[in-house]
């Protein structure tokens, strides 16, 4: 599995003008159509979270360039306390952890937060506590999480996925928070086999939807991020049956499979097979927003 490039460029702060006759109501109710299957998601992810925790160990001896630009903001400090939702295997809370006081991590996925837990022990930490839970779940008043936390951190998580889980996130804070999603993402094999399976047009469709209605509605509130761009490429190498369940796991977070779906996705990744694997090549624009509540 290829390593993500780096990320980050330089921030810039950027004041733009809304539409006109584009209220907040407007991109509620755009935002709240979003829906997804929470089992479905659950499953994809606990797939994924092996392949997630590997690279995180490949990485480990770098320096995180998403800690080191909240550290040179003075956002992430030594008494800082930060939610991360979506969590994984600890692919940024551990980091986090080393520099503040205490991370509470948050996913949906139990494999995920299996490996988090190893991880933080090979890492000799005792500040990271983990819940298992859907972020649309979370209730902030049984957690005592309203306002608690000096960071809120999303970073490429489908937790927040429309506006009730995105207020959700600033409701959680109670100084900064930062976004990150996908802009644009193209994806060799598994877009093809989207518009074969969705139609022409489908693959990928809306993908940077969320951080568009995201940015309008901090407009619409009366924040206005500091916005930083990124550019990033990878590949997963694995096994054909391997390959051919994870992207079954995917397309069920929001098409039901029928039989010549089945039929197709396993006559399509054959044909891309080499020497027992399968090699995806994904190339990404992203952008993170980072704000004051």
């Amino acid at each position: 599995m290829g390593k993500q490039g780096k990320v980050y460029k330089k921030g810039v702060r950027e004041k733009v003008f809304m539409m006109k006759n584009r209220d907040l109501q407007y991109w509620i109710e755009l935002w709240e159509q979003e829906k997804q299957d929470g089992v479905a998601c659950n499953l994809f992810w606990d797939k994924k979270a092996k392949s997630y925790s590997e690279d995180k160990a490949k990485k480990n001896e770098e320096i995180n360039p998403t800690v080191k630009l909240l550290q040179d903001r003075d956002i992430l400090k030594k008494d800082s306390s930060v939610l991360d939702i979506g969590c994984g295997p600890g692919t940024h809370a551990i980091d986090m952890a080393r520099e503040c006081k205490e991370v509470v991590a948050i996913d949906i996925s139990g494999e995920m937060l299996q490996y988090l837990e190893k991880n933080t022990e090979k890492a000799g930490l005792n500040n990271i506590k983990s819940y298992k839970s859907n972020w649309e779940d979370a209730n902030l008043s049984d957690y005592k999480w309203e306002k608690k936390f000096d960071l809120v951190f999303a970073n490429m998580t489908p937790g927040i996925y429309n506006y009730s889980t995105f207020k959700k996130m600033l409701e959680a804070s109670r100084d900064y928070c930062y976004f990150r999603g996908f802009l644009q993402r193209e994806n060799q094999l598994w877009d093809a086999l989207d518009r074969e399976i969705l139609g022409e047009g489908f693959s990928n469709k809306g993908i940077g939807d969320k951080m568009y209605y995201a940015l309008n509605v901090l407009w619409n509130l009366g924040h206005y991020p500091e916005i930083v761009y990124g550019y990033s490429e990878w590949e997963e190498v694995r096994p054909l049956e391997e390959m051919i369940d994870l992207y079954k796991r995917k397309l069920e977070i929001y098409h039901e499979i029928k039989k010549e779906d089945q039929r197709k996705i396993e006559n399509f990744f054959t044909f891309h097979e080499k020497d027992g694997v399968v090699v995806e090549k994904t190339r990404s624009k992203s952008a993170a927003f980072i704000w004051q509540v």
